[in-house]
């Protein structure tokens, strides 16, 4: 009788640690890449190209070598995704999405860089009334910019610039 309790005692009390070691890995969260990620070599040919084509232009233009990368905590990203999602269900919006814009500096002012470019995002939504586009043209984003909301900016942008020496 003794060794049954004893038993019954040592199997509740393992029962628990059994049961949250096997559940250790039942909160892992597995994430796939989108379809719109670029290799690493891909995106080395798009910094490349911009360089070759923009960023010199810019740079005479300025007088200087301006920044073309900036650099956001995924912490931040989460937050403001986050503050998208919360606003835009306030105003039942759906097909929320985010829309980069560039931006500069300007030199008079309380900005971190004055002068050096900048990007922004702007939180958009489904467009509510939109028509159908007919033809052989790229499809344009029926997207619209929920204007009431923040945009996000003050990242950090690399002065002078990061190269990207992507490789497979």
């Amino acid at each position: 009788m003794i060794m049954r309790q004893i038993a019954k005692l040592i199997w509740v009390a393992l029962l628990p640690t059994v049961l949250i070691s096997l559940c250790t890995g039942c909160n892992e969260i597995t994430a796939e890449a989108p379809e719109q990620t670029l290799s690493p070599r891909e995106a080395n040919v798009l910094e490349e190209t911009y360089k070759n084509t923009r960023a010199t232009i810019l740079n005479d233009t300025l007088g200087f070598e301006d920044t073309r990368e900036f650099w956001f905590s995924i912490d931040t990203l989460k937050k403001y995704i986050a503050y998208v999602e919360q606003e835009g269900a306030k105003m039942n919006k759906t097909g929320l999405g985010l829309r980069v814009y560039f931006g500069a500096y300007p030199q008079d002012g309380n900005y971190p860089n004055p002068g050096f470019s900048t990007v922004f995002f702007v939180p958009t939504a489904k467009a509510t009334n939109t028509t159908a586009v007919k033809g052989f043209a790229p499809m344009q984003s029926n997207d619209e910019n929920l204007d009431g909301l923040q945009a996000l900016n003050y990242g950090s942008g690399g002065i002078p610039p990061n190269d990207y020496e992507g490789e497979e």
